[in-house]
């Protein structure tokens, strides 16, 4: 079964002003406003980590909230996929094929 590896868009940058996180698009005209959360939560969108192993660090390190976490996690990265700023990679289970099954058969 195929999981979420969320990974940042080419092109977007975060910057750290007076306490406040904004994402930025390189030659674009908007920024999104990041709380805490949704700051440390785009920073482990690295295109290796599967949206459940996010989620289960961040259990990890504040315990006792793991059903606020997970529902976070969840509405951040889909905010954030939304936007353009995250890109889907999933990652395949060995037995489907691999992650270059699609890309076999096209060729």
């Amino acid at each position: 079964m195929p999981q979420t590896v969320p990974r940042q868009a080419f092109g977007f940058f975060v910057e750290e002003m007076e306490g406040e996180y904004l994402l930025y698009r390189l030659g674009g005209h908007k920024a999104i406003h990041l709380n805490d959360t949704a700051s440390v939560i785009w920073k482990l969108c690295d295109g290796v980590r599967t949206l459940q192993e996010i989620i289960d660090l961040l259990k990890n390190q504040y315990p006792g909230s793991e059903t606020a976490i997970a529902a976070d996690v969840r509405e951040a990265v889909k905010l954030l996929l939304g936007e353009g700023a995250l890109l889907d990679t999933t990652a395949l289970n060995p037995t489907s094929g691999g992650p270059n099954a699609a890309t076999e058969e096209s060729r």
